[in-house]
C-alpha cells in the first residue's frame, strides 16, 4: 500500500472511530440507557487523553486532536475562516456546542487562539499556537504507532470491511431513530 494510501487508509479508520464513538443510543425509542462507544484507556495522559509526557503538559482527547490535526492541514492550505466548523462537527460527529465548548478547551490549554473575522463579525478565525503544532506533533507520533499497530493485526481487507461495517451500522442506528421518532 503505498504511503497516501495508508495515510487515508488511517484517516478514514479513525472517522469510522469517532462515529461509533459518538453513536447515540438514547434516541432510539425502545431502547433506554446509554452506549458509551469505546472506552478510553489509560494510555499516556492517564483516562480520557494524551497528555502530559506526550504533549507538553497539555492534556488533549481524541476529538480535540483531530480537531488540531484538521486546523493544521487547513492552515497548511492556507484555508482561513470559521464556514469549516460546521464541516468539522459532521466529521466529529458532535454538536454545536461540543465544538464551542472544544475551541474554549483548546484555547485555555494554549493550543490554539480565536477571534472574530474582521470581514465577518459572525466568523471565528481559529489558529494553531506554536504549542499547538508542538502538541500535535508528540501525538502524531505515538497516535500513528497506534493505528499502524491495530492496521497491522487486521491487515488492509479487514481494516477496510470494518469501516464499511462501522458506516452501515451507523446508519442503521440513524434510520432507527428516524423512525422511532415517526
Amino acid at each position: 500500500m503505498t504511503t497516501q494510501a495508508n495515510r487515508e487508509l488511517k484517516a478514514e479508520l479513525l472517522h469510522a472511530i469517532f462515529m461509533l464513538k459518538n453513536l447515540n443510543f438514547q434516541r432510539m425509542g425502545h431502547m433506554h440507557g446509554g452506549f458509551g462507544g469505546f472506552g478510553r484507556r489509560h494510555g499516556p495522559g492517564g483516562p480520557g487523553g494524551y497528555g502530559p509526557g506526550a504533549c507538553g503538559g497539555h492534556i488533549v482527547n481524541m476529538a480535540e486532536f483531530a480537531f488540531l490535526k484538521q486546523q493544521a492541514e487547513r492552515e497548511e492550505k492556507d484555508e482561513t475562516g470559521g464556514a469549516w466548523l460546521s464541516q468539522m462537527r459532521d466529521y466529529l460527529c458532535v454538536s454545536k456546542a461540543a465544538v464551542s465548548q472544544m475551541l474554549g478547551s483548546l484555547e485555555s490549554k494554549g493550543l490554539i487562539t480565536r477571534a472574530a473575522d474582521p470581514e465577518n463579525r459572525r466568523t471565528i478565525i481559529v489558529k494553531l499556537t506554536a504549542v499547538g503544532r508542538e502538541t500535535i506533533d508528540k501525538i502524531e507520533r505515538g497516535f500513528d504507532e497506534n493505528i499502524e499497530m491495530l492496521m497491522g493485526r487486521f491487515g488492509e481487507e479487514d481494516t477496510r470491511e470494518i469501516i464499511r461495517l462501522i458506516y452501515k451500522f451507523a446508519g442503521i442506528i440513524e434510520d432507527i431513530k428516524i423512525e422511532a421518532a415517526e
